[in-house]
């Protein structure tokens, strides 16, 4: 995956580290709000502080071509494919 990323222009990677949870779920939603993005997992790394978030991203195509964003105005499960 990480070749089609540094392949494809357009295509965008975004690593989010926050204090907490709802700092990165929101940073997270907020980007999905701009572009059609990837779902995430929140991660906490042991031993180190703060919670991490990766996004995908497609800034070609808005939220409404699919994406999470679509799929949480719907109530769906919050998966999407990029």
């Amino acid at each position: 995956m990480t070749e089609v990323f540094e392949q494809t222009p357009g295509l965008v990677r975004i690593r989010i580290t926050a204090a907490d949870m709802a700092t990165a779920q929101e940073a997270a939603k907020q980007i999905s709000q701009l572009w059609l993005s990837s779902s995430y997992r929140p991660r906490r790394v042991p031993g180190k502080d703060g919670v991490h978030v990766q996004v995908d991203a497609d800034l070609r195509r808005r939220p409404e071509d699919g994406g999470i964003a679509a799929l949480e105005d719907d109530g769906g499960p919050g998966v999407a494919v990029v």
